[in-house]
């Protein structure tokens, strides 16, 4: 191949288009790399141009980003320090997250993490079963499923805990490569994700740590009458027989066993707060990454933005989108479960409510509130946050109506279109999307359920009279004491039905009976 020289001169204005002359002694090869540094010349000064028009940021990407995935702000250090507090409690059992290094997060089952997991795993299907058995020997009602519910759920949660713990590395990573590859530049609040995420997560485990506090107490405080009634000197097995009927009906008291009813009854309450602190959490850094777009949006009203400002904008926007159909792919399971289950506890604490009795003492008034006011606070926060992440996807629309003539053009438009056609939000697999509306159908689907346990209690409870042997605990009576009871009810007051409180029952249960001769 000949060589030739090359020379490059610029004819015309300084804005025209450099031209090459060719001659004789330089190869082509170099003639291709000068032509393209002249082009890269031209471009860089219209590329100049047009960054001083827009007042566009031109902070170096590769610096900003690495700094930004790597700090505070990141997924993955935010969430650190929640993951290693779950898997203190059987939950989420993922290798590699004390590397500050998303990529070494793995999920093996090989793992103590998963061995602990299987455990939990195993005790509270057992609690689940003793907890079927007890209700298939007794008499079904509403109150009575609260104990079935409360560990089957707990169950549910380690199982899509675990299965999202398979999918976490691969999760992470994907929100990793969506910050790096970012072309709007990042407007930082002043509170960093991490520091937020721990607040949230210090407020809600520290009310749920009370209510639990509280609950022990109140339970504590009824063992003290059972045992000034009962004459029994074992405040500690009067306890666990009284809370834990469903298993020491079954089999005796002893104090290993006690202390395994109560750790597992611990992981069980954890789990069942940690399902809505994860919602909140995950809806935080989501909603965080929407703000910090529509924070650059808001920038850019009354200007003219130019084509390739409003194309990457676009593309930040439907990665965003992208983003988002991945969190809910992971985590809607969850998110059903979490709805259903805090559905099916308010509409019982209102049950108890609507039946209020003055109770005993003041620590179990205190409780009762407490505990009903947490509830209620705390799925409501789950929702909120939650609906958060649609209200964010809808922000950009204002701006991009009020965009001017002269700035319009067919990026903007396609824009539009995806924010007011796109359903950005969390569902519950599909099922329903969590915005501001689902939370007055959720509501009012509330108060529909209440009327009917409301009726369906009253029909249980309808002709009964109510008969406290003691206000204090369920006593032990043999069923000659319970006849001769009834005699002496049937002598001074006729046949009528009777309900007695009963060791096998829960808490706050009776057994009914009808007073005649011919039952004795």
């Amino acid at each position: 191949m000949g060589t030739y020289r090359g020379e490059m001169a610029v004819e015309g204005n300084e804005n025209s288009s450099p031209t090459w002359r060719i001659s004789e002694g330089v190869p082509l090869t170099d003639l291709r790399d000068r032509s393209c540094e002249a082009d890269l010349v031209q471009f860089r000064r219209y590329d100049t141009l047009k960054m001083e028009t827009a007042a566009i940021d031109v902070t170096p990407r590769t610096t900003m980003s690495r700094n930004f995935v790597n700090g505070d702000n990141s997924l993955h250090v935010s969430f650190r320090p929640i993951i290693i507090m779950a898997q203190c409690f059987s939950v989420l059992p993922v290798s590699g997250i004390n590397s500050p290094d998303p990529s070494n997060l793995k999920f093996t089952w090989r793992s103590p993490r998963i061995l602990y997991c299987g455990i939990s795993f195993l005790s509270a299907s057992l609690m689940t079963i003793f907890c079927v058995i007890h209700l298939a020997r007794t008499d079904i009602t509403s109150t009575k499923t609260t104990s079935a519910v409360f560990f089957g759920t707990s169950c549910m949660t380690t199982l899509l805990f675990l299965q999202l713990a398979t999918r976490w590395p691969s999760f992470v990573l994907a929100w990793n490569k969506f910050e790096r590859e970012r072309t709007s530049p990042r407007n930082v609040s002043r509170i960093s994700l991490a520091l937020r995420f721990r607040i949230l997560t210090v407020v809600i485990m520290g009310l749920a740590f009370v209510e639990h506090t509280l609950s022990i107490l109140s339970g504590y405080s009824s063992a003290v009458e059972c045992v000034a009634v009962r004459g029994d000197s074992d405040i500690l097995s009067v306890y666990f027989e009284s809370q834990f009927p469903q298993v020491f009906t079954r089999t005796p008291y002893a104090h290993w066993k006690g202390a395994v009813v109560l750790m597992l009854n611990i992981l069980s309450t954890f789990s069942w707060n940690f399902m809505d602190l994860f919602l909140i959490l995950i809806s935080v850094a989501l909603t965080d990454q929407f703000r910090q777009l529509n924070r650059r949006l808001d920038l850019t009203k009354e200007k003219i933005m130019s084509d390739r400002w409003w194309s990457e904008a676009r593309t930040d926007y439907n990665r965003l989108a992208i983003l988002s159909r991945l969190v809910d792919s992971n985590v809607s399971e969850i998110v059903l479960l979490s709805f259903a289950n805090n559905l099916y506890f308010i509409c019982i604490q209102l049950l108890n409510s609507v039946n209020y009795k003055p109770m005993r003492d003041a620590i179990h008034t205190i409780y009762f509130c407490f505990s009903f006011g947490f509830l209620l606070a705390r799925t409501a926060a789950m929702s909120l946050f939650a609906a958060a992440v649609h209200d964010e996807s809808l922000l950009p629309a204002p701006v991009l109506y009020g965009v001017s003539s002269s700035s319009y053009s067919s990026e903007v438009l396609r824009f539009l279109l995806q924010v007011t056609t796109d359903n950005i939000a969390l569902s519950g697999m599909k099922f329903f999307s969590i915005t501001r509306s689902l939370v007055l159908t959720v509501a009012g689907t509330i108060v529909t359920y209440e009327l009917v346990l409301v009726q369906f209690n009253a029909v249980q409870q309808s002709d009964s009279l109510q008969i406290n042997i003691t206000t204090a605990c369920m006593i032990r009576t043999s069923l000659f004491a319970r006849k001769l009871l009834a005699f002496h009810i049937l002598i001074h007051a006729g046949p009528t039905e009777i309900s007695l409180p009963c060791v096998d029952l829960p808490f706050d249960s009776t057994i009914s009976f009808t007073t005649s001769p011919f039952s004795l």
